[in-house]
């Protein structure tokens, strides 16, 4: 007898302990269910040209962003301060287009359609300590929260990819539809010419 209530007493403990076990891991669950990704994040870089490509010509801008990663401005060939917009207008000119053609990282804000939120490709404005300082990068998808993560240049003094809060983002935009199609003209003529050789 004494024996089969030391088993009963042991069984209610372990049922004891195992509800508060379980109510935790349901809280768990519910504080990350808003961490799901609001969009796509590309896992390599042929799946950030998958997604890019569903606007023509805004592959060629994170394709060609992608390919410098690690570089410096000097590696480059571009001013070795305050160079990330000088970075995206390299890209946009080594992607078949033309880009604002200034050096400060704003001058994309008139450059192309405005987004409601980040797509992959997409160029983002983003504010930096003072008034008119600015860093502008091309969108390679978000954190689980929203947070761009961009590919930039002057990004701890190279081109990176990393990831910033979507509260200094002053805007999103894509390429005016010109350019999409200047990359894209040069993106056709550049895969006849690897065709024909």
């Amino acid at each position: 007898m004494k024996q089969s209530t030391a088993v009963l007493i042991i069984c209610a403990i372990a049922a004891g302990l195992a509800t508060p076990s379980h109510a935790a891991n349901e809280k768990r669950a519910e504080r990350f269910a808003n961490n799901e990704p609001q969009e796509t994040i590309a896992r390599s870089r042929t799946d950030a040209a998958e997604i890019a490509a569903q606007v023509p010509g805004a592959a060629g801008v994170l394709l060609e962003a992608l390919r410098w990663r690690g570089r410096t401005a000097k590696q480059i060939g571009l001013p070795t301060q305050l160079w990330c917009a000088d970075f995206m207008n390299f890209v946009i000119k080594r992607a078949g287009a033309k880009g604002t053609q200034s050096r400060a990282a704003r001058s994309f804000l008139d450059f192309g359609k405005k987004l409601d939120g980040p797509r992959v490709g997409a160029i983002a404005i983003l504010t930096r300590a003072g008034p008119q300082n600015g860093h502008v990068g091309v969108v390679r998808g978000t954190d689980g929260l929203g947070n761009p993560i961009l590919v930039s240049g002057n990004s701890a003094n190279m081109v990176r990819e990393s990831m910033y809060p979507k509260n200094r983002v002053l805007a999103y935009v894509m390429p005016p539809a010109y350019v999409l199609e200047e990359m894209a003209a040069a993106a056709r003529a550049q895969a006849l010419s690897n065709n024909s050789h």
